[in-house]
């Protein structure tokens, strides 16, 4: 039987070879379709052998060193999920980009479907990208979500070109067996279930590399007897300065821990989003009589109920310079826009209120599930 592979896993890497033994991007895509990809062009359909409908478009982006560099290259963002992809006109097209073969491709299946609504008639794009010769890397299941006209340079000339705007969806594989069934039938089950939303909601799923780092709300807060300390923590620490009690009691907390040193708290007034600063030695274990090891921190922290924005973290951001880090402490949770835009922006670590909980109970600052009645005692003198 022949070996045409199981799936294209996001951000994996597969073998393009013009040896059928070896290739696994035209080969693996046509399988027994008749009417699959051809090796040229950077917009390829999978065409639907006995209704001639293309069933997916094949988006083909080469980023690799030998490609000319030029000022039209592809944007593939998978941060954020969104991908700008430039049409395969030149300036002999001019002014006519659907001239182009895959950019009439595009153009038809995009006024006739994406922008109609009618999103089960529309074809998926499987987007790949060449970094290196003789490989291409599958960067995603992704649907049409504007298209424009641009113009660009082609060599001495000008070119009158697409330029399509992509979402990638939150889809991590693709099955060969469903783009296969699809191809040669037009029958679209068991497909990616993003996909699948889309199609019946109109409803974009995007996907995003730091999805697994995105915490929800719930996951956010401790469970069981560790709530209690929570709740110790809320109304032991609250009424006025209660952000000042928490930042003591943050301070108590980093002074234990081994690696930190210098744990000073800024002045209450004009602090600029940072309320604590010291040092982290990174090779607290290491000897080195040369070399620093140590790292500056600035923290942030909030005694609140309420969700933290990105506008919060932003401001603690701002104030980190380079070569440090920041450290943000809530005794709530960190909304799902703030993580995404952390993660892909900010040097800044998050702690929610399930982090501060599991950090206190290996201190001596808590005594069953309460803060010791010192340590609260001690704050209050402080404040």
């Amino acid at each position: 039987m022949p070996n045409y592979g199981g799936q294209y896993v996001v951000n994996e890497t597969y073998r393009s070879s013009s040896d059928p033994e070896k290739d696994e991007f035209q080969k693996w895509l046509n399988a027994p379709i008749s009417t699959g990809i051809r090796n040229s062009g950077g917009i390829r359909a999978l065409v639907n052998p006995h209704t001639g409908k293309r069933e997916f478009l094949v988006f083909y982006s080469d980023s690799s060193s030998s490609q000319n560099q030029n000022p039209w290259e592809d944007v593939i963002n998978l941060s954020d999920g969104i991908v700008h992809y430039w049409g395969d006109a030149q300036a002999k097209h001019r002014p006519n980009p659907e001239d182009a073969t895959g950019n009439g491709w595009v153009k038809e299946d995009y006024t006739q479907t994406y922008a109609q609504g009618k999103y089960s008639e529309a074809p998926p794009v499987l987007l790949f990208e060449q970094n290196q010769s003789g490989y291409v890397t599958f960067r995603g299941l992704c649907v049409i979500t504007d298209l424009s006209i641009e113009r660009h340079k082609d060599g001495d000339e000008i070119a009158v070109n697409y330029l399509i705007e992509l979402a990638v969806l939150d889809v991590d594989a693709v099955s060969l067996e469903w783009v296969h069934r699809k191809s040669r039938t037009g029958v679209d089950v068991d497909g990616p279930e993003a996909w699948q939303n889309w199609i019946s909601e109109g409803r974009i799923e995007r996907y995003s590399i730091y999805k697994d780092s995105i915490r929800s709300k719930a996951n956010q807060y401790p469970g069981g007897r560790e709530a209690d300390l929570l709740e110790d923590i809320r109304n032991r620490l609250d009424g006025p300065k209660k952000g000042e009690k928490l930042e003591y009691l943050i301070k108590f907390l980093l002074e234990q821990r081994p690696t930190f040193s210098d744990v000073v708290l800024t002045p209450t007034s004009g602090d600029k989003g940072v309320d604590l600063t010291g040092r982290i030695d990174i090779l607290a274990d290491a000897h080195l009589s040369g070399s620093d090891t140590s790292i500056i921190f600035k923290a942030q922290v909030k005694n609140t109920a309420n969700s933290i924005s990105g506008k919060e973290l932003s401001r603690l951001a701002s104030r980190v310079e380079d070569g440090e880090i920041g450290l943000f402490f809530t005794i709530s949770h960190f909304t799902r826009s703030a993580q995404e835009e952390n993660y892909s922006t900010y040097p800044v670590l998050l702690f929610s209120a399930a982090d501060l909980v599991e950090l206190l109970l290996q201190t001596d600052l808590v005594e069953g599930q309460q803060l010791g009645d010192e340590v609260v005692q001690e704050i209050e003198s402080e404040v």
